[in-house]
């Protein structure tokens, strides 16, 4: 059976490259600890005047300013937006983007500053920057409040996530369904929304229908783990509420963890006899299996 989602609001209006919004920037804060080498922000900026209308699951481009090499603009840069549809502060005024500062180095050693995430991450309050969107049509929440979600994040693939969970504790505060948040990252002191500088996350784990289990892949054993790890450990609990039926699975992060989470569903399918291959096939023809990685 397919699985129903929420609906994008028809009146919210969409912005286009040839015609950007041009967003006010509310709040930049430093969501990774003073201590870690790891830059990662959590953004708010201001749509009260742009008559955008999004939902948890969607993305806003930015476009940075300047020019490529070539002498056109830069091309629009996609964030998971990381507020549910009431925005930051719960007036459906604001987005927030969670954006990690990109340096890495070429060939030769030298540094190269990722354009998009560093123009981002240097914004002050007050400053504009131009936005697109929202766009993205299917990594929506369930119109029924009584679907077990499963979501398994990694880095900043936790931005859709925060969404989600601040719709569902914040906004609606009487999801039935069970709500299981797998997390990866590479320490503590990375751990978005989980942390001493931010624990937008971690403060809804209180709640009776959610569990949040995180994985640390750069500590030492025997406590090190990815992802992957940690719903192998729990998946007794996750593949009965797939085989339940009544669920909507959603992974988001770096493309190289999807193998991982997969050979574990895969794993746990051939030790019960089953085609995992053929099943997955049926949950995204249900709208159920959700992935967005990059």
């Amino acid at each position: 059976m397919k699985l129903t989602k929420y609906e994008i609001p028809e009146s919210s209006k969409r912005y286009y490259p040839n015609n950007p919004f041009i967003a006010r920037v509310v709040s930049n804060q430093r969501l990774t600890e003073k201590e870690s080498a790891v830059d990662i922000r959590n953004i708010v900026l201001d749509l009260s005047t742009s008559d955008i209308q999004y939902i948890e699951g969607q993305s806003i481009g930015v476009i940075p300013p300047g020019e490529q090499t070539d002498g056109r603009p830069h091309r629009p840069r996609l964030y998971s937006i990381a507020s549910s549809r009431t925005g930051e502060y719960g007036c459906s005024l604001t987005v927030t983007l969670c954006v990690k500062r990109v340096i890495t180095k070429d060939t030769e050693g030298h540094e190269v500053q990722g354009i998009t995430s560093n123009y981002l991450c240097d914004l002050a309050i007050g400053d504009t920057v131009a936005i697109i969107g929202p766009a993205g049509r299917t990594f929506l929440l369930p119109q029924d409040d009584t679907t077990n979600l499963i979501m398994i994040a990694a880095g900043t693939g936790i931005a859709p996530f925060r969404a989600f969970i601040q719709r569902i504790y914040r906004d609606k505060k009487d999801w039935k369904g069970r709500v299981r948040l797998f997390y990866g990252v590479r320490n503590a002191m990375e751990s978005a929304y989980m942390n001493r500088e931010n624990d937008d996350i971690s403060q809804y784990m209180t709640a009776e229908t959610f569990e949040s289990y995180q994985a640390f892949s750069h500590i030492e054993s025997p406590s090190k783990a990815f992802v992957q790890n940690k719903v192998a450990e729990n998946q007794e609990e996750i593949c009965a509420m797939i085989d339940e039926g009544n669920f909507s699975f959603y992974l988001c992060g770096m493309k190289a963890m999807e193998a991982g989470v997969d050979d574990v569903f895969r794993n746990y399918a051939s030790s019960k006899g089953r085609n995992w291959d053929e099943i997955k096939a049926k949950y995204k023809d249900e709208g159920r299996w959700n992935v967005e990685t990059y």
